[in-house]
This record gives C-alpha cells, structure tokens and sequence, in this order.
C-alpha cells in the first residue's frame, strides 16, 4: 500500500505543470497609448508625469476608474479640469511610463516652452504628424465647458480625432492639442495648455528620458 501511494505521488508530480519563472513585463504607456472609460469610451493619454497620466476630460469623472490596451485597468480619476483630468496610476504590475510618443522615435527628455515664431509639431491619430509654428501665447478661448485663459496658438491644423495629439519641439513638450479652427485642407489654428503650467498646477514631475 505504501509502495502504490509512493508510485501515486511521483506521477501527479511528473504530470502537474511546472510554476511560472517570469511574470508578463508591463505594457509602456506613452503619449498617445489609447486609452479607454469605464464604459468603452476611447481617449488617450498625454506626455507622462511621474506616477500619474495627464489626459482629456472626456475620460470620465472623478473616481472613474481608466483603462489602457486590452481593456487593461490603470487606475482611477483624482481631478478633472477644464482642458484636462489627472489619473493616478494604481495598478503599478501592469504598466511602466516611458519618456516617449507612440509611433515615433525619440525621447522626451524636458518642457522648455517654445518662443513665439518656433516650430512646433503634433503626432495626431487622424493626420499623423503635422508641425507649423507658434502664433501666440496666452490667448482666451471660449469652449462650450467655459472660457480658457492662458493658451498657446499655432499654426498646426486638427483634423476630427486630432484631440489631444501630443505638442512638442525636438525633445520638448510643449502641451495637448485643444483642438482648433479650419482643417488641414484650408489651413487653420489649433490651441493647446502649455504643459508647463499643469505640472506645475498639479505638482506632477514630467517622465523624462
């Protein structure tokens, strides 16, 4: 009897499968990694702060948790401002923030703002990427949530779907497309925050590389 539950133990541990050695590595978040509400709603991500996302209102409400690719929680909504909400990253396992914009080349590696006259580029999921200059600096929009005060105007044209396209100069991040009038087939203008003034709003520390 000993010998049968002997001969029992080895061949349920020669069949049973082996403990997994490594775990799946975290999935990058960039500028530009979609992004999706609570309901399935899409939106997208902004350049990264350290610990935390910089993305478009329309993600969803205070408390509402966001997710990334293959419906992937990430964590829930802490603020919601006029121009943009903050998400706190919470389910740290899964993903890692990386200094970068999606489908391009290239590190983040600072913010210095961009003078008026200097180029400045925008990588939208409609258009790809379109660059054109700085037109002007603190400027008043008014927007169907409210009057905005203090944003930068260029020369790039939006298409529909362009929101939110990250802004930058070289390595530098410059802001969020806000969206703009006319179209890339008339020209036009597009607005964006500077990205400097919600870090500093928010006390959020940009990922650079």
């Amino acid at each position: 009897m000993r010998t049968l539950l002997l001969v029992l133990a080895l061949l349920v541990a020669a069949t049973a499968p082996a403990a997994a050695t490594t775990s799946a590595l975290p999935t990058p978040l960039e500028a530009g990694t979609p992004l999706y509400t609570w309901n399935g709603g899409r939106c997208a991500n902004g350049f990264n702060a350290r610990g935390f996302l910089i993305v478009p209102p329309s993600c969803g409400i205070v408390g509402t948790v966001v997710r990334g690719p293959n419906m992937v929680d990430i964590g829930p909504i802490v603020a919601v401002r006029t121009t943009y909400a903050i998400v706190r990253i919470t389910n740290t396992a899964a993903w890692v923030q990386r200094p970068t914009i999606a489908g391009r080349s290239g590190v983040i590696t600072g913010s210095a703002e961009t003078p008026i006259g200097g180029t400045v580029c925008a990588a939208g999921r409609t258009t790809g990427l379109r660059c054109g200059t700085v037109q002007a600096k603190n400027v008043t929009v008014n927007y169907p949530e409210g009057v905005v005060y203090g944003l930068t105007r260029t020369s790039v044209c939006t298409e529909p779907g362009d929101q939110w396209a990250p802004i930058f100069t070289g390595s530098q991040a410059q802001g969020h497309s806000l969206g703009g009038s006319g179209n890339c087939t008339v020209g036009g203008s597009s607005y964006f925050e500077p990205l400097n003034r919600v870090l500093a709003a928010e006390r959020l520390t940009l990922v650079t590389g």
